[in-house]
Order: C-alpha cells, then sequence, then structure tokens
C-alpha cells in the first residue's frame, strides 16, 4: 500500500521497460526525493532517462552496483519495468555477482518466480530494503469491486471464476500471470510472450467471443509482490479494445495500474468493464 513515510527516503531506481519508472521519477522530482536511476545496458529503452545522469550497468556487475548505493548513502532499492531475461550461462561477472549468480544458478530450475526470490534475498542479506512499486506509487486497487460504470454480468463472473483457478492451475508450471476466457473456455494463455502479444492473438476469434472475451490478470500464488507484479495500462485497453475483450478482471493490492484515471476512462468510453477481485 502507498507509503508516505517510505516516499521520503532516498532510492535506487533499477529501471526497466515501459511507462512506471518514468512515472516514478516525475514523482520523485516533485517530493525532492533523492534518487538514482540504473539503466540495464543489454535493453534498448523507448524512453530518454538522458537528463536524470542515469548509470549504466550489466547485469554481472553486481559489485558497481551496490558500491554506487552504499556511496550514495541509499539502502532502499525498487526494480520497475520489465525487461529481457539474460543467459545466465553467458553473463560476465564480478565478484558479488558471481555469488548471485551461483545462487540464481542452482534455484533456476524451480522457475522464475524461484530466480526473482533469489535476487530479492540477495539484496536484502547485503543490508538493502527492496520497495512495492504500490509503496511508492498509487497504482494498485486496494478493494474488490467494480471500478467501471458498465458491470459484469453474471455469464462474466463465471468466466472471470474460471480464470482464476486456470492462473492458479498453471503457476505451477510457473508460467501465467493472465489467461483470456470466453463463453466458459480458456481461449489464450499468456507464456513468454507476455500480456499484450496474448491478447492479439485473441483478435481472429469468431461468434460469441467476440461478445463475451474478458481478460483475467493476477499474482500466482507462490510470486513475491517486491518484483515482476502483474500490469496494466492504457496501451493494454488500447490492444483490449482493438482484439474485442469485453472486459478485464484484476487482483486487488497485487495488480499494478499504469494511470488508473485514463485507465477508467477509456474502459467506460469503450463500454467494457474492470472489476477488482
Amino acid at each position: 500500500m502507498f507509503d508516505n513515510y517510505i516516499n521520503q527516503v532516498p532510492i535506487g531506481i533499477f529501471a526497466g521497460q515501459g511507462q512506471l519508472p518514468k512515472i516514478l521519477i516525475d514523482d520523485c522530482l516533485k517530493r525532492n526525493r533523492k534518487f538514482i536511476v540504473f539503466l540495464l545496458k543489454s535493453e534498448i529503452y523507448e524512453i530518454d532517462y538522458s537528463q536524470f545522469n542515469p548509470i549504466q550497468i550489466a547485469y554481472g556487475e553486481v559489485d558497481k552496483f551496490l558500491k554506487i548505493l552504499l556511496n550514495n548513502k541509499i539502502n532502499h532499492i525498487v526494480f520497475i519495468g520489465g525487461v529481457t531475461k539474460p543467459n545466465f550461462s553467458a553473463l560476465k561477472v564480478d565478484k558479488k555477482g558471481a555469488i548471485l549468480l551461483a545462487k540464481i544458478i542452482a534455484n533456476k530450475i524451480l522457475g522464475d518466480d524461484a530466480v526473482l526470490r533469489t535476487v530479492v534475498s540477495f539484496f536484502e542479506k547485503e543490508g538493502f530494503k527492496i520497495l512495492r512499486i504500490d509503496q511508492l506509487l498509487d497504482c494498485v486497487f486496494s478493494n474488490k469491486g467494480t471500478q467501471s460504470k458498465l458491470l459484469p454480468s453474471t455469464e462474466n463472473i463465471i468466466d472471470i471464476d474460471i480464470g482464476v483457478m486456470a492462473i492458479k492451475h498453471f503457476a505451477k508450471f510457473d508460467i501465467g500471470q493472465a489467461v483470456v476466457v470466453a463463453q466458459k473456455q480458456i481461449i489464450a494463455v499468456e507464456a513468454q510472450e507476455g500480456t499484450d502479444e496474448m491478447i492479439k492473438r485473441c483478435k481472429n476469434l469468431r461468434g460469441d467471443f467476440t461478445k463475451n472475451a474478458i481478460l483475467i490478470k493476477m499474482k500466482k500464488p507462490q510470486q513475491i509482490k517486491k518484483v515482476d507484479l502483474p500490469t496494466i495500462g492504457p496501451d493494454t485497453i488500447k490492444i483490449c479494445i482493438e482484439s474485442n475483450i469485453k472486459g478485464i478482471a484484476i487482483q486487488a493490492n497485487s495488480a499494478i495500474v499504469v494511470n488508473k484515471s485514463e485507465v477508467i476512462k477509456m474502459i467506460d468510453d469503450n463500454q467494457m468493464f474492470l472489476k477488482i477481485i
């Protein structure tokens, strides 16, 4: 939950793709809060961060990352935005990087969620606090209910329940923060391609599926809240509109919504619904 105290402490922003890192930076500037932006050397960023004097860092440069934080008296870190998964076997690492890499490789067989828990645990044992995005930005819905003018029908609620059960089932295989359900059938499951590409696959649906498809997006049961939470934003809604998605259901306190007011307006303007579950 959004935390006013946390919003006074200096932070290290490990920025990935998407709009969220820039939104957080703008919030820091408004609060006159000290921050350092770290960018991955391997990522190609759509947003220009040059005015914020970002520090370029490679996946294996853990010593460099830690020393910069310590030298600037920063002990709070946020990992925000999506990143491309590296080829761990090809990484060049420093001393601390080698320690972290060994832990990652040991847990990689358990899936991506185990890898993320390993990374978070490593930095916490180094004395740093890993912040959740919703501690820094007002970007989640806390209360269950409908946030749109249009209410889901009884049939929609049944499909949402099916989607929730499906995500919990697929979580055992470390896939699927999102599914699309229509007419009591699972018609798409998120895999490595991500939510947006999964939604696009629904464009070619015919018949009743085009009137009743619902996107359900939620945290996997074993997933920690400090990194890689399910996220929707205006871009997601745009793709849903283009792909004939009727409504969206997301998890209370566990799904990030980029620009909440714009998302709700887009949903209402297109006669869709947004259900918080």
